[in-house]
C-alpha cells in the first residue's frame, strides 16, 4: 500500500484533465488517487481512463448525490475509499505543484507520532490559470489553531482544502469533519479542530498549491445559495463562541469576526440579504460579541438605507 491518499470528490469535468495532468507530474508517486463521483451527470470516468496507466488511480461512482444535501458528508464518503496513512484532500479542478507529494513524504518522515496536519503555501488562480491571489509566505513552522483562525477571520490569508495534509489518525480520533451547510466554513473550523488536537499546522514551504476560484463554478461567486451561507456563517459563529471562548475578550479576536463579517456580507453575499437575515446574523455575532454584534447592525442597516433612499430619487 502506499503511503498517501489523494482524495478527489469530483462532479465537474471542466478542469478533472487539468488536476490530473498536475498529479502525473509529480517526481514521487508514493500515492493512490481516489475519485469519488458524486452522481455526475458528466462522463468523468472517461476522463480518468486516460491516466489508469500513468499513476495509480481507483474511480468510484457513488449513485446517490450526496453532494447536494451533505457535502461534507459525501467528502467523507470518498475518504473511507482508501485506507492510507495519509490524505490529501484535493478538488476537482485544483493543481498541484510537481513536488508537493515528495515534500509530503519527506515531512511525514520526521513526524513519526502519526498525529499531524500539514499546509502547503497556496495561491488562487482563476479559470484560465492566470494568479489572482498568493497567500503570504508561513510566519512559523508551526500554526496553532487559534492562530490559523485569527490570520483567516482577519483576512491575513486565503484558506482552500487543497492546502492540507493530514493523518487518517487525526481525522478518525477527531470525528471527521464539521458540518455546515454547503460545507461552507467547514474546512476552517475543521483545519482549526484538526490543528488543536495535534499542537499545530505544520508547514511545507516551498512551490505552492493553486485553488482554482472560477467564474460560474464556485459557490463562493453565486448568490443563488445566500440562505445556506448565512445559515453556515451562523453555525460557524456559533462553533467559534464554543470553542474559543477563552479568547473572546481579546480586542485583536474581536476585530478579526468584526473584519470577518463584514467581507462575508459584502463580497460573499454581495450585499444580497434581507433585514430578517441581517438579525439573524447579529443575533448570533452577540452572544460572541456584543459590541462587534451593535456595530454590523447599524452600519449594514444605514447602507441598506442609503441605498433605498438613492433608489427613490
Amino acid at each position: 500500500m502506499k503511503k498517501l491518499a489523494i482524495i478527489i470528490p469530483a462532479y465537474k469535468p471542466r478542469f478533472l484533465q487539468e488536476t490530473l495532468d498536475s498529479i502525473a507530474k509529480q517526481n514521487n508517486h508514493e500515492f493512490t488517487v481516489y475519485i469519488g463521483d458524486d452522481a455526475s451527470p458528466y462522463p468523468l470516468e472517461t476522463i480518468v481512463d486516460r491516466y489508469k496507466n500513468k499513476f495509480d488511480i481507483i474511480y468510484h461512482r457513488f449513485e446517490q448525490n450526496m453532494g447536494k444535501k451533505d457535502l461534507p458528508g459525501h467528502w467523507e464518503r470518498c475518504i473511507l475509499l482508501s485506507a492510507e496513512e495519509l490524505i490529501w484532500f484535493f478538488s476537482d479542478d485544483d493543481l498541484m505543484p510537481f513536488d508537493g507529494v515528495a515534500r509530503i513524504i519527506q515531512a511525514s518522515q520526521k513526524h513519526s507520532e502519526g498525529k499531524y496536519i500539514f499546509r502547503f503555501p497556496l495561491e488562487v488562480v482563476d479559470e484560465y490559470g492566470k494568479l489572482k491571489y498568493k497567500n503570504p509566505p508561513f510566519k512559523n513552522d508551526l500554526t496553532s489553531g487559534y492562530e490559523f483562525l485569527l490570520d483567516k477571520l482577519s483576512g491575513k490569508i486565503s484558506s482552500a482544502a487543497c492546502e492540507y495534509v493530514f493523518s487518517r489518525t487525526v481525522w478518525e480520533q477527531t470525528g471527521g469533519f464539521i458540518k455546515f451547510p454547503l460545507a461552507w466554513c467547514t474546512d476552517d473550523a475543521t483545519w482549526a479542530k484538526f490543528a488543536e488536537f495535534t499542537g499545530g499546522i505544520i508547514s511545507l514551504p516551498g512551490n505552492p498549491v493553486s485553488w482554482r476560484n472560477a467564474e460560474g463554478e464556485n459557490i463562493s461567486n453565486s448568490t443563488h445559495f445566500n440562505k445556506e451561507k448565512i445559515r453556515a456563517t451562523i453555525l460557524f459563529m456559533e462553533w467559534i463562541g464554543i470553542n474559543y471562548h477563552s479568547h473572546l475578550h481579546e480586542r485583536k479576536f474581536k476585530k478579526a469576526i468584526k473584519r470577518y463579517i463584514y467581507k462575508f456580507l459584502q463580497h460573499s453575499l454581495k450585499n444580497d440579504f434581507s433585514l430578517h437575515d441581517l438579525l439573524l446574523l447579529c443575533n448570533a455575532l452577540r452572544k460572541l460579541t456584543l459590541n462587534v454584534s451593535l456595530l454590523v447592525l447599524v452600519h449594514h442597516v444605514g447602507k441598506k438605507i442609503k441605498r433605498q433612499l438613492t433608489r427613490n430619487k
